[in-house]
Order: C-alpha cells, then structure tokens, then sequence
C-alpha cells in the first residue's frame, strides 16, 4: 500500500474540523447553508492553492457521462420520492428555506459554487488520493459517499441522508470512470436544473 498523502491527511484534519463546527452548530437549521457554504468554499478554494486539478483532456466524454449521471440522479429523486415524502421536490424546497436558502440567488450559489467546491473536495482530495494507495475503486466510492452524505446529518432527517448517499455513490462511479470533477459537477447541475424546470 503506498504512504498516505499530505493531501489525504489535509482532508481527514479539516473533514473532522467541519463536522465538530456542524455538531456544534446542529439545531441552528437558519444558518446552515450558510455555514456549509463557507465550509465548502472554503476547503475548495484551500485546496485549488494547494494543487490545481482541475484539468479535463477527455472533456467531451467527461461531458456525456456527466449527463447520464445526471439523469440517472433524476430517476433516483423521483424514485426515493414516491417513497418518502419528505424527499419530494416541495418538501426539499421547504428544508431549504428552514436551512436559510430563501432566495433564489443563495439557490444558484449554492449550484454554481458550493457543488464545484464540494466535488473539489470530495473527488480530489479524497476519492483520488484513495484511489492513489490501490484501494478497489468500488471501496473509494463507498468511503466518499458516506463521507460526503455525513456532512447532512445535522440536518435531522435521515431520508435525506439516505438520498445524499445514493447519489454519491452514482457521481462517485461516475468519477471512477472519467477520473474528471467536470463530470460529478455537470450530473449535479444538470439534476437540479432540469428538476426546477419540471417543478416551477
């Protein structure tokens, strides 16, 4: 097994970091988002001075496997929803104005800027420095889909949790495959947008 990164150590330090400030501000739901998106920006922004990766050669497949995520993100949203209600796309809208996004320019920054950080985070700081000690790929994917789905169980409901991880795993395949954060990034967007579209 090869020796464990700074980066990999950077990401275990500030992942434990995160989680004590959401512990400790659990409960506080008004400030969440807000909270999350410092965090994120915050560990993305950090770790594009610590070594950009953010370079895509085989953009166009990038591209068409990031769609198909998203679609398949798509199906797993209307899926889990028929079966939990909470999960719905009002009841989700709801959550988020209870977490402080009641405005639709703290909806596009969490979209445009927290997702890219978020995948920043999670698929080079922590998938791809997995990957780099010759874990399975199936074992890297799980490790960061739980890491990442943690990150929102402060906000109480486990259905969302559940769904966060589901979808990890899917963006977490789908970054195995292309090894590009374009691609966890374009699913993501391409979900939320075509979900808003459909539920204006």
């Amino acid at each position: 097994m090869n020796k464990i990164s700074k980066a990999l150590i950077w990401f275990i330090v500030s992942f434990i970091v995160f989680h004590v400030i959401l512990f400790i501000m659990r409960g506080e739901h008004q400030v969440y988002w807000n909270l999350y998106t410092g965090i994120m920006l915050f560990a993305g922004i950090s770790y594009v001075f610590y070594q950009r990766d953010l370079e895509s050669k085989r953009l166009l497949n990038s591209i068409g496997i990031g769609l198909l995520a998203g679609l398949v993100l798509i199906i797993v949203q209307l899926v889990m929803s028929a079966i939990a209600p909470e999960l719905k796309y009002a009841e989700l809208v709801k959550l988020l104005t209870k977490t402080g996004v009641a405005f639709k320019w703290q909806m596009f920054v969490t979209l445009f800027l927290v997702v890219p950080c978020h995948e920043l985070y999670m698929r080079t700081v922590l998938q791809k420095e997995l990957l780099k000690l010759k874990i399975p790929g199936w074992i890297a994917v799980l490790i960061t889909a739980i890491c990442s789905a943690s990150l929102f169980y402060y906000l109480g409901n486990l259905w969302i949790v559940l769904f966060v991880f589901i979808a990890q795993v899917i963006l977490s395949f789908s970054y195995l495959y292309s090894r590009r954060i374009v691609t966890t990034v374009i699913a993501q967007i391409v979900a939320v947008v075509v979900l808003l579209i459909f539920n204006a």
